[in-house]
């Protein structure tokens, strides 16, 4: 090869594995009180956001626009909680992984009253809500995901492995409008996608060189994933192709500085970052 071709190719290899740097204004932090908190659920009508403060085993709730604390409940009966989502009647499912359950309620803005739970789980630390009803949740110790419709325990998919529809302590899961499942598969560094009778379709993972993602967000035709151990979040398209990268993939503390964020919650053109290990929640604000 000649040297000017050898050159020009050293050059621009790294211009080809560029990752665009997204840029993000601070619009609102939350801190006081919170201990690892895991991810979040906004409401049906956008004006709270209901948080899985983990170490402290409760449901934080934020105003969502200021971040201001409106309330909390749970304490003394969850354990560990991870995630958050509601269904299509208003109710709030909660991830209680240390229960082994998921736990149901309904909500009035701080007020909560259970009113049931799906068991037989194995560290649930994913719950979605598909639009059929169907409820499928991750469990992290099994590797592998349940699914229940109306109440019931109907199947579970996948078995621990690294193959395509293996897990390996799978964290979160979501479901698009069109009914495509999203699974972080967090101990093997991928992201795996499934039809909505969860058939397997792709993945991605070394091409992204993920470390420990735990929770993604779907936003229209886009997906947010926070990629912990970088201490990053990534913007992604439906054909999973990167758009971009916030954070500076080391740790920090600002509107593009996390240390093992855990969450994200979309909402265009806000972005809801659970910043676990700086014990925070922030409100961003994104061009």
């Amino acid at each position: 090869m000649p040297l000017i071709l050898v050159i020009a190719t050293l050059l621009l290899a790294p211009l080809a594995h560029a990752q665009p740097v997204l840029q993000a204004t601070l619009l609102a932090e939350q801190a006081e009180g919170l201990a690892q908190p895991h991810d979040a659920a906004l409401s049906p009508d956008g004006k709270l956001l209901y948080v899985t403060d983990m170490a402290n085993s409760r449901i934080v709730v934020l105003d969502a626009m200021t971040l201001r604390n409106v309330g909390a409940f749970g304490k003394g009966s969850l354990a560990y909680p991870h995630d958050a989502e509601f269904d299509q009647a208003g109710r709030l499912l909660v991830a209680d992984t240390g229960n082994d359950r998921v736990a149901i309620y309904t909500v009035r803005g701080a007020q909560a009253e259970l009113v049931g739970e799906l068991k037989g789980l194995q560290g649930p630390e994913g719950v979605a809500v598909a639009a059929d009803g169907r409820v499928l949740v991750t469990n992290t110790r099994g590797g592998n995901i349940s699914v229940f419709r109306d109440g019931r325990l109907e199947h579970t998919v996948g078995r621990p492995g690294t193959r395509d529809g293996e897990f390996s302590h799978p964290h979160d899961i979501d479901v698009a409008p069109d009914g495509t499942v999203y699974v972080v598969d967090s101990g093997n560094n991928r992201l795996q996608v499934f039809d909505a009778g969860l058939t397997h379709r792709a993945s991605v993972g070394p091409e992204l060189k993920l470390s420990g993602p735990k929770y993604l967000s779907v936003n229209g035709e886009r997906l947010w994933l926070a990629d912990e151990y970088n201490h990053r979040l990534l913007l992604l398209d439906r054909d999973l192709r990167l758009l971009g990268v916030l954070g500076t993939g080391r740790r920090g503390r600002g509107a593009d500085a996390f240390y093992k964020p855990e969450a994200v919650v979309a909402r265009a053109p806000y972005l809801w970052v659970i910043d676990t290990y700086n014990d925070r929640v922030v409100l961003l604000g994104l061009p």
